[in-house]
């Protein structure tokens, strides 16, 4: 699967950038918004974040890998872009959109595309990066029994 996001549609739904983009320092939102898409999407998956870029400035952003980023140039915005994107795509059901803008949800599946709301991605991702983490933080195979018993000045059952 291939996705093209809306980029700060996205950031406001993600704690960690929406503050600096409600403070208008996107600068310091936007590296928050490729790390968080980078850590929870497949490596291999082609990715694309539009942003709508302010007339003549286009922040210098270092990538994370297998990101790529683009920004709108006036007139256009990054609406217009991801429009434009899946009408001309060849396939454009192998590309999940994710945007919270109707009208690029509704053209995204007239061409077939999937569509995830900026909202669900970031539910999603973060209910299934807490499962992770939840799952990871206890395994009984991993507890050091010998460690609990001396702790404790306990003898083992051995």
């Amino acid at each position: 699967m291939n996705y093209i996001i809306d980029g700060y549609n996205l950031g406001h739904k993600l704690p960690a950038a929406a503050g600096w983009l409600k403070k208008g320092e996107t600068e310091k939102a936007l590296p928050l918004i490729l790390n968080y898409i980078r850590a929870v999407l497949p490596v291999t998956a082609k990715i694309i974040v539009v942003f709508d870029g302010k007339t003549g400035i286009f922040p210098a952003l270092q990538n994370p890998a297998g990101i790529r980023v683009k920004f709108s140039r006036k007139p256009q915005t990054a609406d217009d872009i991801i429009r434009e994107f899946i009408r001309y795509e060849t396939n454009p059901k192998s590309w999940t959109v994710i945007s919270s803008d109707n009208e690029i949800i509704y053209t995204a599946q007239d061409m077939g595309a999937h569509v995830l709301s900026a909202k669900q991605f970031a539910v999603r991702q973060n209910n299934k990066k807490a499962a992770t983490e939840n799952s990871e933080k206890y395994q009984p195979q991993n507890i050091d029994i010998e460690a609990w018993l001396k702790l404790f000045n306990a003898k083992g059952g051995k």
